[in-house]
């Protein structure tokens, strides 16, 4: 090298790096596709790159399947590979063993939801393990019928089925069809013509921010689990009969219903057919024989002249229990539904399939049908994608279980007393106590055996506060009827260190995960590639359900869903028998648990009847008891009226162990009833706490520290007639909005501007009375905390003689027949105009009063 000049040896240096350099990076790149080609990756047709994962050699079908693995995995998603993500996703898997061995192992589905981690409440992803265990007959095979939760914006799962040692055998990749860019109204339709009904699909609803897609179904692929039809928002049943559905299916629609499902009937000729599974539960009367009417179905279809859209149809007229009005001709209730839980059954007059023709010609009808039947709020929620199943669930019950037992807060006075008493012990109270015995030569000694004492006496006094395990706070709903028990309990899991933990679960329990929303976070998903270490693992044996955590963090938490149903053999529960008429609640109440419950009360649309105490068996009155009115949509307000919440507006302690538990109580009653009391319902609902503090029925295993409250429900029937009158509320039927603002979910206006509400008093009675309900004082009082007062200014009257708005005194609350007459239109309907005075407390929210009309049924 001493021959070359400095810069050329510098030269031929750089060079001979340069060419090692990329000698290494080709070997390396030449075993990369080496470890590629011996089954690491292999890409699809359209570069979305499905799993390979097996011995080298073997080859897979271009989803990750090994081709020659001992067993097949087929897999089915949605509704024939249609879906919608923020949705429980249902997984139809055929699983085959092709060897001569019963092949025993697990199905694992490894799903990716959104969710928030530890206090920073920063949004990120979570991987999510669901475990199945399995057994294929030799030579036979398994269909395996599972519902996965799938997070928002996560369009992809991965299915493997492990041995029994734990060595994978064959996966699948699901890269999932979603329609990312329109919001759809997925409408199930059971029917034996559903030819007939394709019009139903690919309509724009609400300007087009929703589109429908049908999906046909029988009564062979219809769910059995309420689960399996979660990816539904409308299940349309029209000529079909519904007595060839079996039980399970009868009762997963139900439950789908309470959850939230839209659930609308067609009858036309086969009436009886089509509600046969249904009718005992929404009917009020058995259902009459059809007949031929002239539907007029909306004079904006009509061409020639206003009769143009009166078609004639077959039709089965039915009354529902409690049903309002949703489309109508004339006098007729065309469509009419009636709220069940958070959702709604809607029948119609008609069968879908003969509107057929009407439909195809006129497709804005599908506009108009569904907007009128699911509702503002509804459109809504689904047009912007936030009306996940569980993650809706997320924020509502954080305030149910982020608590905790006020016993294991530390007593910070007697920490500060000990430490203080430690510090003057060991310093000049300890140091002036030897030298005045001439015993400083033990003074070091004695400060050691003192901090040792203190220390234990910190430990003993921590022993009460301190978690040594993981623990649960929960909310348990429990609704009971004559025939069945349905418990919901909502847990928080959280562990006192950061490390994994594991719990065992009662099976009886289905188990959902609660996850946060991501809607409005932009933040790109995280690359999901199947390898990643589940934050949670869910076992379903046998045995029990099996929980593992593991990389969550020390006090994080893990919110779950559990439900149950089962046969209600105690025969617990509340009964009674209850009146409504004209304002006034009689009739008795029995409590039928095996135990006290506490805060008592009967909820009716806008009335609540405080009872407070009963013992097991106990039989109280009604008819003396106080009754307040108020609004369920502002459970709230109602909510601390029966806890005794409300007393505590200014002196609020959170060491003060009554109060934090009428907040508990009233976060719990108000979620029940904002979430299964969102609309008109006729049947009154009882309500009351059980005292029990620690409930362990989820639980497998004892050992576990519970602590949170139950809420015990009942449904009671209401008789609203006496002396051949009928009495019921005109709020059955959402009003008509002629001008001003409005929200009918809360019966409010906004703002100053003024409200006119054309009200609709039913055709099936005469008016003889017509009483408008104001919210009571210690309601009203609640109300404010919400800025919403009660209405209060001028009320006018449309006048069909003289075609003038009469003004009318606001401290009558009672109208008669003569003092209503100029006033009824023809179809039955009143038309009010509210005007607020602003001079007294003022705020955007008015409530306004609630319409109850009496009269003599037709």
């Amino acid at each position: 090298m001493r021959i070359f000049p400095r810069n050329m040896k510098r030269a031929l240096k750089g060079s001979l790096f340069g060419l090692l350099l990329a000698a290494a990076m080709t070997v390396q790149a030449f075993g990369a596709d080496i470890q590629a080609m011996d089954g690491m990756t292999d890409m699809t047709a359209d570069g979305t790159g499905a799993g390979q994962y097996g011995e080298p050699g073997q080859g897979t079908d271009g989803t990750g399947e090994l081709t020659d693995a001992p067993v097949t995995l087929d897999v089915v998603y949605g509704y024939k590979n249609i879906a919608k993500s923020g949705r429980f996703l249902p997984l139809h898997m055929e699983l085959g063993n092709r060897t001569d061995q019963v092949f025993k192992g697990t199905l694992c589905v490894l799903a990716m939801e959104s969710d928030m981690q530890g206090y920073s409440m920063d949004m990120d992803y979570d991987v999510y393990r669901y475990e199945y265990p399995v057994e294929i007959p030799a030579m036979g095979s398994l269909t395996q019928m599972r519902s996965v939760s799938l997070g928002n914006r996560v369009d992809q799962m991965y299915i493997r089925l492990l041995d029994e040692s734990g060595k994978e055998v064959t996966r699948k990749r699901l890269k999932l069809n979603l329609n990312k860019d329109t919001a759809e109204l997925f409408i199930g339709v059971l029917s034996d013509n559903p030819e007939k009904l394709l019009y139903m699909g690919g309509a724009g609803i609400n300007y087009s921010t929703l589109r429908t897609r049908s999906i046909e179904m029988t009564a062979a692929s219809l769910p059995s689990s309420e689960l399996g039809l979660d990816q539904l928002d409308v299940l349309l049943i029209t000529d079909f009969d519904t007595g060839s559905l079996s039980g399970q299916q009868v009762t997963a629609v139900w439950e789908w219903v309470q959850k939230g499902g839209v659930l609308l009937i067609g009858t036309g000729g086969r009436g009886e057919e089509t509600l046969r599974a249904f009718a005992g539960e929404i009917l009020e009367q058995p259902v009459p024989q059809p007949d031929q009417y002239v539907i007029n179905m909306g004079v904006e279809y009509a061409v020639d002249g206003p009769e143009g859209a009166s078609i004639p149809l077959t039709c089965t007229e039915v009354w529902l229990k409690g049903g309002s009005e949703v489309l109508a001709s004339d006098e007729l209730s065309v469509i009419s539904s009636v709220s069940v839980g958070k959702g709604m059954v809607a029948v119609s007059m008609y069968d879908f399939v003969d509107i057929e023709g009407f439909c195809q010609d006129n497709i804005s009808y599908i506009d108009h049908l569904f907007t009128s039947l699911l509702g503002e709020n509804r459109i809504n929620s689904l047009s912007s994608g936030m009306d996940g199943s569980t993650s809706s669930l997320y924020w509502s019950v954080q305030s149910l279980i982020n608590t905790g037992n006020l016993s294991k807060i530390p007593k910070v006075g007697l920490y500060v007393t000990l430490a203080i008493a430690y510090v003057v012990l060991a310093g000049p109270g300890l140091y002036f106590f030897m030298k005045h015995r001439g015993m400083l030569r033990y003074y070091q000694p004695s400060v050691a055996v003192l901090s040792l004492c203190c220390t234990g006496m910190v430990l003993l006094m921590g022993m009460t506060t301190r978690f040594t395990g993981p623990f649960f706070t929960y909310a348990s709903i429990k609704d009971t009827d004559t025939d069945n028990v349905s418990e919901t309990t909502f847990i928080n899991m959280r562990a006192p260190y950061n490390k994994s933990y594991s719990v065992k679960l009662n099976p009886e329990y289905t188990l959902y995960p609660l996850t946060g929303n991501t809607y409005y976070s932009m933040s790109p998903i995280p690359k999901f590639t199947g390898e990643e270490e589940p934050s949670i693992t869910i076992h379903y044996g046998d045995e029990d359900t099996g929980i593992r955590s593991d990389n969550v963090g020390a006090f994080n938490s893990k919110f779950f869903m559990l439900e149950r149903h089962m046969e209600n053999d105690k025969k617990e529960g509340f009964t009674g028998n209850i009146n409504s008429f004209d304002g006034k609640v009689t009739g008795t109440l029995t409590n039928h648990y095996g135990q006290a419950v506490e805060d008592v009360a009967v909820l009716l649309y806008n009335q609540m009847i405080f009872v407070g105490h009963m013992d097991p068996g106990e039989t109280v009155e009604l008819d003396d008891l106080k009754t307040l009115y108020g609004a369920t949509n502002f459970g709230y307000a109602m909510a601390e009226q029966i806890t005794g919440a409300s007393r505590y507006k200014e002196d609020k302690d959170i060491e003060d162990t009554a109060y934090v538990e009428a907040l508990e109580r009233t976060n719990l009653l108000s979620f029940y009833m904002g979430n299964y009391l969102t609309g008109y319902h006729s049947e009154a609902r009882i309500v009351a706490f059980s005292k029990d503090k620690e409930e362990t029925g989820f639980l497998r295993s004892s050992g576990y520290e519970t602590y949170g409250t139950t809420l015990l429900t009942s449904s009671v029937d209401v008789n609203y007639e006496k002396d051949g009158m009928v009495y019921q509320s005109a709020m059955q039927k959402q009003p008509n909005v002629l001008s001003g603002e409005y929200y009918a979910q809360n019966n409010t206006m906004y703002g100053l501007t003024p409200v006119m509400l054309e009200y609709y008093l039913g055709n099936n009675i005469e008016v003889d009375k017509l009483d408008f309900y104001h919210l009571s004082d210690e309601v009203a009082e609640s109300m404010r905390y919400y800025y919403t007062v009660p209405f209060s200014g001028k009320m006018y009257f449309y006048n069909y003689n003289t075609g003038n708005y009469d003004s009318m005194d606001t401290g009558v609350t009672e109208f008669d027949r003569d003092m209503l007459e100029p006033y009824l239109s023809p179809g039955n309907t009143l038309t009010v105009k509210y005007v607020y005075d602003s001079s007294g407390d003022y705020t955007w929210n008015i409530m306004l009063p609630v319409l109850a009309v009496t009269g003599r049924s037709k």
